[in-house]
């Protein structure tokens, strides 16, 4: 495997297609030689406030995979792709495999979303190294003119 981001040259009928077999690969290399991290990105259109806000990644992390018996898995969803972007809560996946669920706490109230299937668009799958510091940095590289670009 790459020590680089890279992305997966796979193709799924369904976002939670996509999204249950690579929690089946994620558990499958947690315990590696080389444990890979694994984003599923897709979209949901017209339901942000700009194109950009469309995008949502779910990320497995193997340090926050559980054992299947006692621990539960731990996945995060992402919304937004970048410097931009901001955590939306934590996700479980629906037993029956058409949805999932992104939990999150706000002042002591537990909020819930749940993302369906049908309004979901497979976007790719990547995958890094899981012992490779920089591939978890946030903050890229901006030119100037992608500054002036910004919306605020």
């Amino acid at each position: 495997m790459s020590k680089e981001k890279r992305e997966m040259d796979v193709q799924f009928e369904s976002t939670m297609e996509a999204i249950v077999k690579t929690m089946d690969l994620a558990h499958l290399m947690k315990d590696s030689d080389n444990p890979q991290v694994f984003e599923v990105k897709f979209k949901l259109p017209g339901t942000g406030y700009s194109a950009r806000s469309d995008f949502y990644r779910l990320v497995y992390d193997p340090n926050h995979l559980g054992d299947g018996e006692t621990t539960d898995d731990t996945l995060f969803l992402y919304q937004g792709d970048g410097i931009l972007d901001k955590m939306m809560g934590l996700v479980d996946i629906q037993k029956n495999g058409k949805a999932i669920v992104v939990k999150d706490f706000w002042f002591g109230q537990k909020m819930t979303k749940t993302f369906r299937d049908k309004d979901m668009e497979f976007e790719k799958i990547i995958h890094y190294d899981a012992n490779v510091e920089k591939n978890y940095k946030k903050v890229e590289e901006i030119s100037e003119a992608e500054m002036e670009n910004l919306p605020f």
